[in-house]
């Protein structure tokens, strides 16, 4: 699916994706790319109660690099790393030999993901705990999409439109990557959503303005006719 978008978008002039509208009946102009930052952990196992000086603590380790590897993040570039899935042992009387850990990295330029990458490699260095092994890597999903004087050019399109209802719309970015992530990467000017209004996505709150269905239509027919004609 990865491959068709892109060949898609390349074979197009300009890319319309329906992610949600946001909750105060916004457009994205810009999306952080994603990728996954892997910790791993080698240890020693050990009897927990009769030996433990005898294990090397794979989970105390990792403990330890998810404290400080969790502040690589920088608010100014916006750019986040945030540790969501950690595993290690699976019984309670062995110290664990292996440990592992999962980040969701987002980030609006890719330069910060081959900064995050030689961080990884280099703050992991500090170790809690002698004779254990750490290693690190970024496995990098879709890259970002950045705001361009091209995308800034259909939002001037899509207010004009929305205006013609009486409404306006608010312009924004987003953490979450989305496939308009994938067409911009390949230089297609692309706006983002263009779906119905709501808001709490992927939680059990998650909602959706039954008002806006009317109003975004008529916005995306508009786009797609003016956009057409040209």
């Amino acid at each position: 699916a990865t491959d068709l978008i892109k060949k898609t978008a390349k074979a197009h002039d300009v890319t319309l994706n329906l992610e949600p509208g946001r909750p105060a009946d916004g457009l994205v102009v810009w999306r952080k790319g994603s990728a996954t930052a892997l910790v791993e952990v080698k240890g020693k196992a050990s009897h927990a109660g009769v030996a433990p000086e005898l294990g090397r603590n794979a989970a105390m380790e990792a403990a330890h690099q998810i404290l400080q590897l969790g502040k690589l993040g920088d608010a100014e570039k916006k750019t986040t790393i945030n540790f969501t899935v950690l595993q290690a042992g699976d019984r309670t009387n062995v110290i664990p030999d292996r440990a592992s850990a999962k980040a969701d990295v987002r980030a609006a330029v890719p330069e910060e993901f081959d900064r995050i990458e030689k961080d990884l490699a280099r703050v992991s260095q500090d170790k809690l705990i002698a004779d254990t092994e750490v290693t690190t890597s970024l496995k990098r999903g879709l890259p970002p999409m950045p705001q361009t004087a091209e995308s800034d050019r259909l939002m001037a399109m899509a207010q004009g439109i929305y205006g013609e209802l009486g409404r306006k719309l608010t312009e924004e970015g987003s953490g979450g990557a989305a496939d308009a992530s994938l067409s911009a990467g390949v230089g297609t000017p692309t706006l983002d959503g263009f779906g119905i209004v709501g808001g709490n996505i992927h939680t059990p709150e998650e909602y959706a303005e039954v008002e806006s269905v009317v109003p975004r239509i008529y916005l995306l027919s508009r786009m797609i006719m003016e956009l057409a004609g040209r």
